[in-house]
């Protein structure tokens, strides 16, 4: 597995973790973020909806689909965007940011792989 690829398996072994804990246990991290608990489907059903996203992460790192890896850039880097504009507009508590956070950084961190890469090889 290339580096490139090895980025965007990491980040989805975080996402199915996440996922794992949304949809067994979410009441151990809404209080973390500053969220009451809750019993409501909705936050077990966004941890199924992680968990399959995940999916795509580990597959498509598994059978070095580079293409994936660029695509997933895009979004990540706007997760830090969005989550500092929820947090300015009083719709999120500033606890999430550590979720922006991870998710920018892993996109920086599969981008700075891609340069690398397009580097060695010219």
């Amino acid at each position: 597995m290339n580096r490139i690829n090895r980025s965007i398996f990491i980040f989805g072994l975080y996402s199915i973790l996440m996922g794992i804990v949304l949809l067994v246990v979410p009441n151990i991290v809404l209080p973390i973020v500053g969220l009451p608990t809750s019993n409501e489907p909705w936050i077990r059903l966004l941890g199924f909806v992680l968990i399959c996203s995940s999916y795509y992460y580990i597959r498509s790192a598994l059978q070095g689909n580079v293409d994936f890896a660029r695509y997933t850039i895009h979004t990540r880097f706007f997760a830090p965007l969005i989550v500092i504009y929820l947090i300015a507009t009083g719709k999120a508590d500033w606890h999430f940011l550590s979720f922006g956070v991870i998710d920018g950084l892993g996109g920086l961190w599969t981008w700075l792989e891609m340069k690398k890469a397009e580097r060695l090889t010219k």
